[in-house]
């Protein structure tokens, strides 16, 4: 993988530890960012393969994809 940026380390650093964590709540722990950069890099990461976004009700979940080698 290339080089990340602050938000996308900031993201999986969140990540590491936590069986999932609510999209929303990523927004609340880092003001620093827009909702609209945080969804966008969630979503990159996902295309990826790096995380799993789960959709529940009016909820969206995610957490880090199980990589296999």
């Amino acid at each position: 993988m290339g080089l990340q940026n602050p938000i996308t380390n900031l993201i999986l650093e969140a990540l590491q530890g936590a069986s999932e964590c609510e999209f929303e709540t990523l927004v609340a722990r880092f003001p620093q960012f827009t909702w609209n950069e945080l969804n966008t890099e969630v979503s990159r990461l996902s295309r990826m393969g790096e995380i799993v976004i789960t959709r529940g009700v009016g909820t969206y979940t995610i957490r880090l994809a199980i990589v296999l080698r």
